[in-house]
């Protein structure tokens, strides 16, 4: 038997997921009393994106276009909490495995073809396809079946209770008539992962690489707004660079102040931009292929963890604005565990006698070597990042105090995608992850979300970390429907996580956003500005 919504707002309390309307904080208003229709507004990102199908993406500066142009089937609202977004509705069997998703009337793709429950059911079951391609496929897993009794109406089949469930359906759905002109397995040769067709309060219309990608007002959009008639992303290749363009007016919006030029940005321009402190649902990190002959061995993780000094990274570089991170769930979770964690504090000692433990031997020059090999490795890193070349130009002098070689390489960043990252060909990289609302983080850390037998990355655990302990409680986290028993499994996962330590953990990182005070009706969350299509200019 089918419970209502009311009682799914009951259940989904307890895990932090509020079925409810979506909130639109205050909206300013032109001097009509409506929202003014019109006008550009234009965005920086640091690099080309790879592709534009949100299945396929796995993040970064494609971000930002792809939340533009599609619409899932839930998303977060300024709160944090999951609201409609396609659907209008939804309820679940008595035991949490039957979902049933009404969706909203009037819904049509750019392309003017209206959006059906068969799209939803193409999307979810692309993803669980045997031949998909992309790295989300462990998400919908738990996905048996997907039935559409009729247009509007979308029924998920799972095989056991799915505690992320609702944080999942974010994800962009994409067009069936439009995809299935391909095979699942030929996808990503589809003209559509770069030429995109959603059903967002954004239309692409033009993509320039190197330069900018032009989005123009859906005005077909079955909801409010948008009001912004065109909205432009410059690309540049270096933040320093994106910075100028800021000051000088080219952009009209930066996620990220570099932290140097926070206090005199305030200063200069508090007439001319609001400046907000974001906190980062997520963490950068040094990513240790775990199955390289020398970062496979833990002591010499453990080494490198002792032997680099992140506070000083936080107090100096970063000014304070971030938090050490030891483990893999961020502060702005409520399964946050890290002051129960080994801290693992600047020890430069305790990193070469473990290196001493671990066999290895300083060589004339000051490095370790063992077995006729140097101790001895190479970071990637995008270019063009003022801060992450910093970081890593830091690490590089601390290791190297404690004897160990660490080589950065700095690279473009869509080619650091495709060349490196999302084919798991490395031996360590730094990123950052940004995280969902959900603690959830079995595409990172289990086993099977490495790189399959056909030698394809299933998942986001590119440095193929394995821990039998660690599957079992990632599988046990995502069946458990009550937050604290949760809670309790996550400190479990974040202990066993900065004890094995696949990542060189850095920091959480508060980021300093400045957008421009002629865009009006901008709700800010804690993750930053949200409902895009109901900004205008003023």
């Amino acid at each position: 038997m089918a419970k209502k919504m009311s009682l799914v707002v009951i259940l989904l309390l307890v895990f932090s997921l509020v079925a409810s309307g979506c909130g639109s904080g205050n909206q300013e208003e032109g001097s009509n009393g409506e929202p003014i229709t019109g006008g550009v507004i234009t965005y920086g990102i640091t690099g080309d994106p790879v592709t534009f199908n949100p299945i396929l993406s796995t993040g970064g500066t494609a971000t930002l276009i792809i939340s533009r142009v599609f619409n899932g089937l839930l998303k977060q609202d300024e709160n944090l909490q999951m609201v409609g977004d396609l659907a209008e509705s939804w309820e679940f069997s008595e035991d949490g495995l039957v979902w049933t998703f009404k969706l909203k009337d009037g819904v049509k793709f750019h392309d003017g073809v209206p959006l059906t429950s068969e799209d939803v059911k193409y999307t979810y079951d692309a993803i669980r396809h045997p031949d998909y391609q992309g790295v989300r496929a462990t998400d919908f897993e738990p996905i048996d079946k997907v039935e559409t009794p009729d247009e509007h109406t979308v029924v998920l089949y799972l095989k056991e209770p799915f505690s992320p469930l609702l944080s999942k359906l974010s994800i962009g759905i994409i067009p069936k008539h439009i995809f299935e002109t391909t095979s699942i397995a030929d996808m990503k040769q589809n003209k559509a992962n770069m030429e995109p067709i959603g059903t967002g309060p954004y239309k692409y219309k033009e993509w320039q690489k190197g330069q900018y990608i032009l989005l123009e007002a859906n005005e077909d959009y079955f909801e409010e707004g948008p009001y912004i008639q065109q909205v432009v992303i410059k690309v540049y290749q270096d933040e320093q660079v994106m910075l100028a363009a800021l000051e000088k007016g080219d952009i009209d919006y930066m996620d990220s102040i570099p932290v140097d030029d926070i206090d005199r940005m305030k200063e200069q321009y508090a007439d001319t931009f609001d400046f907000k402190e974001i906190p980062m649902n997520g963490y950068r990190y040094i990513g240790l292929k775990q199955t390289h002959p020398i970062l496979r061995d833990l002591k010499v993780r453990q080494a490198l963890m002792y032997g680099l000094n992140r506070q000083q990274i936080v107090d100096d570089l970063l000014q304070g604005y971030a938090t050490v991170m030891n483990a893999n769930i961020p502060p702005v979770s409520w399964a946050y565990a890290d002051e129960e964690l080994n801290p693992y504090p600047y020890d430069p000692a305790k990193a070469e006698a473990l290196l001493q433990e671990a066999g290895w031997i300083k060589g004339p020059d000051g490095i370790y070597e063992k077995d006729g090999a140097r101790l001895s490795f190479t970071v990637v890193a995008r270019s063009g990042n003022k801060e992450e070349e910093a970081v890593l130009l830091l690490a590089q002098e601390d290791w190297n105090k404690i004897g160990v070689e660490m080589k950065p390489e700095f690279i473009e960043y869509s080619v650091l995608l495709e060349q490196y990252l999302d084919v798991a060909k490395f031996e360590a990289y730094l990123l950052g992850w940004s995280l969902g609302v959900d603690p959830d983080c079995y595409l990172f850390f289990h086993s099977e979300c490495g790189v399959n037998e056909e030698g394809q990355l299933v998942g986001f655990n590119d440095v193929e970390f394995k821990n039998e302990e660690l599957d079992r409680l990632l599988e046990e986290g995502r069946k458990e429907l009550d937050q604290e028993k949760r809670k309790e499994i996550y400190k479990e996962v974040q202990s066993i996580v900065n004890d094995q330590l696949p990542y060189v953990f850095l920091y959480s990182r508060n980021n300093v956003q400045a957008m421009n005070k002629r865009i009006q009706g901008v709700v800010w969350s804690k993750l930053g500005p949200m409902y895009p299509e109901k900004w205008y200019i003023e």
